[in-house]
């Protein structure tokens, strides 16, 4: 006899003793028991027999899940602490023309096999948070990890790491798996999986203090991963990070953490990462996102439809396809089809650092993991070769804004110096540093007088290029050299003497030089 024909028997007696020996009414039995009045009167007018025979129909009857006794028999044998709701999901999962059934008539279905074999159920305590209040569609997401260890094929174990994003007002979950820790990169990528699977981007996305996400917090001023901050730039929505020790911020994305380990991957073997990743959206669909939610009674996926609408348009920012990471050396270079391609002073940051390589016409572009361009080059023939950028052998620590405010502060703060700057930043915009550098250099060298002299002159002339500059004041500085008049000399002897003595020889312009050295050149 399971428990429901117990219970049933200990209330017909119990009715039955109330009339006969207490001399209760029937609406008094109906008050002092808890039951419907018609309900008590039905059990009053039965008799003994008639009642028996009706406890021994119920223990008869079919279950529409008593195809599934034996599965669920055989499973809480194996793993006693299995709940009800992880046998159904996984039923489902196995049989795709699984009934169905209401969770709470499946829970109960299980608990009449734990009763009837003896099966105990082992109690666990749940985590409790406090109400958070509920928030308009496509208002929030929050964003967790979690890891677990599973039991592979071969008997051994294996840590999986995964990536859950929830649709605050729906409940809509996403999940992703990783057989690595997740890092700056992989996040950012989960992300855009993420939002392609709920076709739109929430407004604000509620995190802890990760640092897959942050490097540094001082009183809520939060320094996010060179990766992370460059991701938010490109996309719309607000990043908010919670507290420290205060997982009641992000309560509803916790609880999916813990429902993905103690549901989805409960006694699941792992057999690949592509396999992992495959299941869990089909879990998604028929159980994550399908069943009632425990706090909404709604159905995610139901709401979910509701509230994609509200979300905000979302169109990948790069391409999705898997790539093939390049390892970077420690001298910035990479090594490519057989030759070296350097890469800018500063590239390189530890031994994990990779970029992204991408043939376009006869040009090597060299990528960030989020698309941004580090630099390009040109393909060579053959193979053994080094393709080397003079630029990226400079060391950036001296910023162009530096010597920018060294220019303007030894002109004294002059417009013409600020238009000079200016023009200079116009027409040479890849090597602004190098100009400036030899603008600076011919300033220290020459002296204040003659540099105020070379910049008016470009000025004037329209003149832009810290070459022409360095050309125009060495030009000066000879022509000055040469007007030094020298000291007057009285000779000795007659007046025939001293005449010889004060004639001055004619000098040539030296633009005749220049001029007889291009024709020679051009003819």
């Amino acid at each position: 006899m399971d428990q429901k024909s117990i219970d049933l028997t200990t209330m017909y007696y119990k009715f039955k003793r109330l009339k006969e020996e207490e001399k209760f009414s029937t609406q008094r039995i109906a008050d002092h028991c808890g039951y419907n009045y018609r309900t008590v009167r039905k059990y009053l007018k039965m008799s003994e027999d008639d009642f028996l025979h009706q406890v021994e129909t119920i223990n008869r009857r079919s279950c529409l899940l008593d195809p599934y006794k034996q599965s669920i028999y055989d499973y809480l044998m194996q793993y006693q602490d299995t709940q009800a709701a992880v046998l159904h999901s996984k039923l489902k999962e196995q049989d795709p023309h699984f009934p169905e059934v209401h969770p709470k008539t499946f829970f109960n279905y299980v608990m009449r096999i734990r009763q009837e074999f003896n099966i105990p159920k082992i109690p666990r305590s749940e985590r409790q948070y406090s109400p958070v209040p509920e928030l308009p569609m496509g208002e929030q997401a929050q964003v967790d990890f979690g890891e677990k260890r599973l039991r592979t094929t071969t008997g051994d174990f294996i840590k999986v790491y995964f990536f859950v994003m929830l649709l605050c007002y729906s409940r809509y979950k996403y999940v992703l798996f990783r057989d690595k820790p997740f890092t700056s990169e992989a996040a950012v990528e989960a992300h855009e999986k993420a939002f392609e699977f709920f076709g739109g981007i929430p407004r604000e996305v509620v995190y802890d203090q990760d640092a897959v996400f942050i490097v540094d917090e001082n009183l809520g001023e939060y320094k996010c991963t060179d990766v992370f901050s460059k991701y938010l730039a490109s996309r719309t929505f607000r990043p908010y990070f919670c507290r420290k020790a205060d997982p009641e911020s992000k309560g509803k994305v916790e609880n999916v953490v813990r429902y993905v380990k103690y549901n989805f991957l409960y006694n699941r073997d792992y057999v690949n990462l592509e396999i992992l990743n495959n299941q869990v959206i089909r879990w998604l669909h028929v159980t994550g996102n399908a069943m009632v939610h425990n706090t909404t009674r709604k159905i995610p996926c139901q709401e979910y439809n509701k509230e994609q609408r509200y979300l905000q348009p979302w169109h990948p920012i790069f391409n999705t396809e898997k790539h093939k990471d390049y390892k970077v050396d420690k001298t910035n270079v990479i090594k490519y089809h057989g030759n070296i391609y350097s890469l800018p002073y500063g590239t390189y940051q530890n031994e994990d650092t990779t970029v992204r390589l991408e043939e376009i016409d006869d040009r090597l572009v060299i990528k960030d993991h989020c698309g941004g361009v580090i630099t390009t080059h040109f393909i060579p023939a053959g193979k053994g070769q080094k393709i080397i950028n003079n630029n990226h052998r400079r060391n950036p620590s001296v910023k162009i804004d530096q010597l920018r405010s060294q220019l303007q502060e030894f002109f004294g703060y002059s417009t013409e110096i600020d238009v000079f700057i200016e023009k200079i930043q116009d027409r040479y915009p890849r090597y602004r540093r190098d100009q400036f550098t030899l603008l600076l250099n011919c300033c220290e060298k020459y002296g204040s007088e003659k540099a105020e002299k070379a910049l008016e002159y470009c000025i004037n002339n329209h003149v832009f290029s810290a070459t022409d500059f360095k050309y125009i004041i060495e030009k000066e500085s000879v022509r000055e050299k040469s007007r030094i008049r020298f000291p007057l000399i009285k000779p000795l002897g007659g007046s025939k003497t001293q005449l010889m003595a004060h004639i001055e020889p004619e000098r040539s312009d030296i633009h005749i030089y220049e001029s007889f050295f291009h024709q020679q050149i051009e003819s």
